[in-house]
C-alpha cells in the first residue's frame, strides 16, 4: 500500500507518515512534504522519483501525472493525503497560486473512495492511523465520509476561486 502526501498544512504529517510508515504503508510526497518528513527520518519516496519526471515550473507542475492517477485509479496508492494551497487574495496575481494537481489528485481519490481514503484534514489523522491498527484497513463508511469532507473541501475551494474571477472584471 501506498500513501501520496502533498499538503500546504503540514501540521502533525511527520506522525501521520511515521504511524503509516510502521503499518507498512509506503509514503510519497512533493518535494516540501518529503522534506519534512525525511529531515525527521522516515523514509519517503519524492514524487519525481515516483514518476520518473522532475518538478516542471518551479515546482508548480509535480503531480499531473499518469503514473500518480494510474496509482490512485487502481488503488495502489490507497491514501490521498492532500490540502491545498490557499489563493493569497491578496496578491497581485491570485491565481498563480491556485492548486491544480491537488485538486486533480483528491478528485480521483474522491471517484475511488470504495478503495482510496481521501484525507483533507490533518485532525483526521489520529482516527485514521488507530482504525487502520485496530482494522488493518480503512472502512467504507470511513472513506465515504472522507471523501465528502474532501468534496465539501473542494467546493470551498473552488468557491474562493470563483470569487476571485468575479474579482477581475
Amino acid at each position: 500500500m501506498k500513501a501520496v502526501i502533498s499538503v500546504f498544512n503540514k501540521g502533525n504529517v511527520v506522525e501521520f507518515a511515521k504511524a503509516l510508515n510502521e503499518l507498512g504503508t509506503e509514503i510519497i510526497a512533493t518535494e516540501g512534504t518529503a522534506r519534512v518528513i525525511l529531515n525527521n527520518g522516515i523514509p519517503v519516496t519524492k514524487v519525481s522519483d515516483f514518476t520518473g519526471c522532475q518538478e516542471l515550473l518551479g515546482g508548480r507542475v509535480k503531480t499531473l501525472h499518469p503514473r500518480i492517477h494510474a496509482g490512485i485509479a487502481t488503488a495502489e496508492i490507497g491514501f490521498v493525503v492532500v490540502n491545498l494551497i490557499p489563493p493569497d487574495l491578496a496578491a497581485k496575481k491570485p491565481l498563480d497560486s491556485m492548486d491544480i494537481g491537488g485538486v486533480a489528485m483528491l478528485r480521483s481519490g474522491i471517484k475511488n473512495f470504495e478503495n482510496v481514503a481521501v484525507i483533507v484534514t490533518p485532525s483526521r489523522y489520529n482516527e485514521i492511523i488507530e482504525e487502520l491498527s485496530k482494522e488493518g484497513k480503512i472502512a467504507r463508511h470511513t472513506k465515504l465520509r472522507l471523501a465528502k469532507e474532501a468534496s465539501k473541501y473542494l467546493l470551498a475551494y473552488d468557491s474562493k476561486i470563483d470569487m476571485l474571477l468575479e474579482q477581475m472584471e
